[in-house]
């Protein structure tokens, strides 16, 4: 019997069997086995480790060894024993004492025992000679193995699906085309899709942020065609403005991946959000223009200002003699106002470097509100500029310098009503968020470009014309509201308006009412 034939004979009877099935177990004659031979032991170890698992599959009908000729290999023959097996010198004697033997197993390998089981065996019994039985050995050998490695690999992506999707970044596994190949389960929460939705596009498709309004464009930010062209790593910053105009920063990274030739086969693109590390870093170097400021403020004032003091004395001495033509005099005289012009640019810098001398009271915040829009706002009828000034029913007093507090509110007043140069809406509130206060200014005016919103609040930075102002307005108030505890919020959206938020500390921490924290409270308005 070929080898095949006897495979096919055996896969035939576990088919067509319907019970427990008993087997006949052949080994060499007695006298005929060597010590130590390795591959008998082997081969008897795994056909009996094979009779055992088939006592644990519930899928394979149970196969009993039930009688044994020959001698077996010394190791199994205590094990042979334990199990009950029936022993005989010969073949015959086994077949004529076990009738209802249903498999022959012969691993002796002795071809006049093969031919004398092929002549003895009746057609209902199937046998499995020495390399039949090495075949389905190796096969139980290699099935174990390879459901050992599928249980590995999947506890390994497991494990590794369960990391990636744990990440707060957002990562997108990408072919060598930029095309979306699989993304973490951060992608689908962040952007609200299912992720077939997302599979084969590029992802440059896929905005920087959810409900994105505006950013730079896709492809010229898009790291993953840098990567391709130099086959490195590659970074950049992206920016996204949400619905409420707030700007966000993400730092995209894109990570190439090669094949065994050195060729790109695949790439990583990380998103992660960098927006509070960019404005912690932004504090920061806000933080040393103000010491670089505070240390050339000192210079100008020991330096400049004292021959400044000189050319106005001067020149003011000059003003005075009748012998000047007045063709000089007049000369003179723009001397004297431009010294005057810069004597005051000196005292801005010299003001906002210094340190914020102001003493902290209780203060009433609606008040200071009320007090400075109805100074503001005699001419923004003029202007054409809607004022609606909502005031909080329930704003308890806050922490602060009310002078300091009003000058902030008319550097950001000032600024929306020259926003709107042909007319708009001016929206004054106050209100508590969690448990700080809040004083909001939006206007409906042209808003601020995203790309200029880092800048606005740095000294002598100004869209204004030459002469129209120093560009510390906005930097003085970041300012005085830092130095007082606060944190001051922008949110601009270009063509439709800006907000800007100040939020203070009460004056006394306490427990606030459920109606005063509440952030959508209604406000009363004033008229």
């Amino acid at each position: 019997m070929h080898l095949s034939a006897g495979y096919n004979e055996a896969v035939r009877v576990l088919e067509a069997a319907q019970g427990d099935f008993l087997v006949g177990l052949v080994c060499p004659a007695a006298g005929s086995v060597l010590q130590g031979d390795v591959a008998l032991s082997s081969t008897l170890a795994a056909i009996l480790g094979l009779l055992d698992r088939s006592a644990q599959e519930t899928d394979l009908p149970r196969m009993h060894l039930t009688a044994c000729s020959g001698q077996p290999p010394g190791p199994h023959e205590q094990e042979l024993t334990t199990r009950g097996t029936s022993r005989y010198t010969d073949p015959e004697a086994m077949m004529a004492a076990h009738p209802d033997i249903s498999l022959v197993v012969e691993i002796s390998g002795d071809s006049e025992t093969v031919r004398t089981l092929r002549r003895i065996l009746p057609p209902s019994v199937a046998l499995l000679d020495r390399a039949c039985a090495v075949f389905l050995c190796c096969l139980l050998v290699m099935n174990e193995v390879s459901g050992q490695c599928q249980t590995d690999l999947r506890g390994s992506r497991t494990l590794l699906n369960t990391i990636i999707d744990e990440l707060p970044d957002d990562i997108f596994f990408l072919d060598d085309q930029g095309r979306i190949l699989d993304v973490n389960r951060q992608v689908c929460e962040r952007h609200g899709v299912d992720k077939q939705a997302l599979l084969h596009q590029s992802s440059s498709s896929v905005p920087a942020g959810p409900g994105q309004v505006a950013c730079g464009p896709a492809h010229r930010d898009w790291p993953v065609l840098t990567t391709l062209a130099n086959q490195r790593e590659q970074e950049t910053l992206q920016t996204w403005m949400d619905e409420q105009g707030r700007v966000h920063y993400y730092q995209v990274t894109a990570y190439p991946v090669f094949d065994e030739t050195g060729r790109v086969h695949r790439m990583i693109e990380v998103r992660r959000d960098v927006t509070l590390r960019t404005e912690m870093e932004k504090r920061l170097q806000q933080a040393e223009k103000l010491a670089a400021i505070g240390e050339l403020s000192m210079y100008i004032a020991h330096e400049i200002r004292n021959p400044l003091f000189s050319i106005g004395g001067f020149a003011n001495s000059l003003l005075r003699s009748q012998e000047l033509t007045e063709n000089s005099r007049e000369k003179v005289r723009i001397i004297l106002e431009e010294s005057k012009r810069l004597d005051k640019i000196l005292k801005n810098i010299i003001n906002f470097a210094r340190p914020t001398s102001s003493e902290l009271a209780e203060v009433d915040a609606n008040k200071v509100v009320a007090e400075t829009v109805q100074v503001l706002g005699i001419g923004s009828q003029e202007r054409g500029v809607t004022l609606d000034v909502q005031l909080g029913e329930e704003v308890p007093k806050i922490r602060a310098d009310a002078e300091l507090l009003k000058q902030c509110l008319i550097n950001l007043i000032k600024n929306a009503l020259e926003a709107m140069p042909d007319g708009g809406r001016l929206t004054v509130t106050t209100a508590m968020e969690r448990h700080r206060v809040l004083i909001s200014i939006e206007d409906t005016g042209h808003g601020v470009p995203v790309e200029i919103q880092d800048k606005i609040f740095n000294p002598f930075f100004t869209t204004k014309k030459t002469g129209s102002g120093a560009g510390l307005g906005l930097a003085m108030t970041k300012k005085i509201i830092s130095d007082l505890g606060g944190d001051l919020r922008l949110s601009s959206r270009p063509g439709k308006g800006t907000q800007v938020v100040l939020l203070l500390h009460p004056y006394v921490d306490m427990e606030m009412p459920a109606a005063a924290v509440h952030v959508g409270q209604e406000p009363r308005r004033e008229t």
